[in-house]
């Protein structure tokens, strides 16, 4: 399974069910990136529709202890049946039990509700975050500015830093960087600083190679 498996199959999802305002996943690397210092397709589809994302923390499935639980009780479904023969019986199965449970089986923690009477009776939750603009083949980076109002980018081997200023330190920021272009943004979308990135200078202060400014 790649990242673009998974980002298909969201997809279809919320064409039945409408995308959510936010994602929890584990840190699969066909869900996030951030352990290798940058992001995935999924996590860059996300940003572009406004969908909040979230990781566990490393090693603590706990996080995600509601989808682990319902995998527990599909394997002990799946273990009482006749073994499949093949991948498509074995879908068939899964979705025999899936239907089961979310429309006919009731639930003690719901009031005897089935989950998806449980889901239908609630508001749903839309995508409310900023919808950004990522050109294809734009990495997206997550950091914080520093106490002296920058941030740092490694571009071909070579570490530079990035004036974004003071009043902004310690703030958390999204960084859009496609080749030499550099958008740095808050978590609410504003536009702290674009610039141009120029490899030759280790420190691009505040107001050089700017293709835009917003304080």
């Amino acid at each position: 399974m790649r990242a673009p498996d998974v980002l298909r199959v969201f997809d279809r999802a919320a064409v039945a069910w409408g995308y959510p305002a936010s994602l929890l996943t584990d840190n699969g690397c066909v869900y996030t990136a951030w352990h290798r210092g940058g992001s995935n397709i999924v996590e860059a589809e996300l940003l572009a529709r406004g969908i909040v994302f979230h990781h566990s923390r490393p090693y603590h499935p706990q996080t995600c202890g509601k989808v682990e639980r319902f995998h527990q009780t599909l394997k002990g479904y799946l273990g009482a049946q006749e073994p499949a023969k093949d991948v498509r019986e074995l879908q068939t199965q899964i979705d025999t039990f899936v239907a089961y449970y979310n429309e006919i089986r009731p639930h003690r923690a719901r009031g005897r509700m089935t989950p998806l009477a449980a889901y239908q009776a609630r508001d749903k939750a839309r995508p409310i975050g900023p919808q950004i603009d990522l050109p294809k083949g734009t990495r997206v980076r997550r950091d914080r500015i520093d106490g002296c109002g920058a941030v740092t980018l490694r571009h071909k081997g070579t570490l530079h830093h990035i004036g974004v200023g003071r009043a902004h330190k310690h703030r958390e920021v999204i960084m859009l960087v496609a080749d030499l272009d550099i958008r740095i943004l808050t978590e609410e979308g504003e536009m702290l600083r674009h610039l141009t990135l120029y490899p030759t200078k280790n420190y691009q202060a505040i107001g050089a190679h700017n293709v835009s400014t917003m304080s």
